[in-house]
């Protein structure tokens, strides 16, 4: 059998398929044929498990080992290793948690899940300078209605319906969670990464429309009537620029335009 032909075999028996791999497999003592290829089997599923434990440590404790074991055989046979990087298995957990029994009945699993995965973006995510707030001394007072903004490429933003986070930090810290307890609405989370450290906070729906426009590529005018539609009229000049203020403080603007000019 052609080493091409051969791989692609071996490949097709890992993931459960029919496969003829059998007769390329020495079939003698101490081992024979079937048993050789269950030792592969076996391998490539711990393999995935310890990829998703990797990332998942708090799901991992939140379930439990026997419950997060049959978790990740379920979650392997639905979903096969896609990628050559084994660092990118595990990226469907989420969805497949909110849509699989008995873990879909439990909705704040998937939420931790796709807390966990993020974070991990978050701190893989290609790295770039923050700007200081010194740089918005430069700008002319005329020019700050044009002003845009770039961000930095670890932010990220989520939405959670229940108390996902609470119970994240309580596992984190060795203390018990709380009881899942859904929220009134879904609330907004910004994530980014600073000096090689994750950070994470809750946002409002004003601050959170402002960075939809933000991200959108809309000017600092532009933001400001996007926030009219959330506070008063006279709340809004001071918002602006303390939002615009704590995303600085925080590290997540790399660049500025204004006026043409780019920093």
């Amino acid at each position: 059998m052609q080493l091409r032909r051969l791989q692609q075999e071996f490949q097709r028996d890992l993931l459960g398929g029919q496969s003829a791999i059998s007769g390329a497999i020495v079939d003698a003592p101490p081992l024979p044929a079937e048993a050789r290829l269950d030792i592969y089997r076996n391998a490539y599923r711990v393999r995935l498990t310890e990829a998703l434990d990797d990332v998942y440590t708090v799901l991992h404790r939140l379930l439990g080992d026997e419950t997060f074991a049959s978790m990740a055989d379920l979650f392997i046979d639905a979903n096969p290793s896609l990628h050559r990087s084994i660092r990118w298995y595990g990226r469907e957990l989420a969805d497949f948690l909110a849509k699989c029994p008995p873990f879909c009945e439990q909705p704040i699993l998937a939420e931790v899940a796709r807390f966990e995965w993020t974070l991990s973006e978050v701190f893989d995510a290609r790295d770039a300078n923050a700007l200081d707030r010194a740089a918005l001394k430069d700008i002319d007072p005329d020019a700050w209605v044009s002003l845009k903004f770039r961000f930095h490429p670890s932010m990220r933003r989520l939405a959670f319906a229940w108390n996902t986070v609470a119970a994240w930090q309580a596992i984190t810290d060795d203390v018990d969670p709380p009881a899942p307890e859904p929220a009134h609405e879904p609330v907004p989370w910004l994530l980014w990464r600073q000096d090689l450290q994750n950070f994470f906070r809750s946002i409002d729906a004003a601050e959170n429309a402002a960075l939809d426009a933000a991200l959108e590529g809309l000017d600092f005018g532009q933001i400001c009537e996007t926030l009219r539609s959330h506070l008063s009229e006279d709340e809004v000049p001071l918002r602006a620029a303390t939002l615009v203020a704590a995303w600085f403080e925080s590290g997540i603007i790399v660049g500025i335009e204004s006026g043409g000019s780019t920093r």
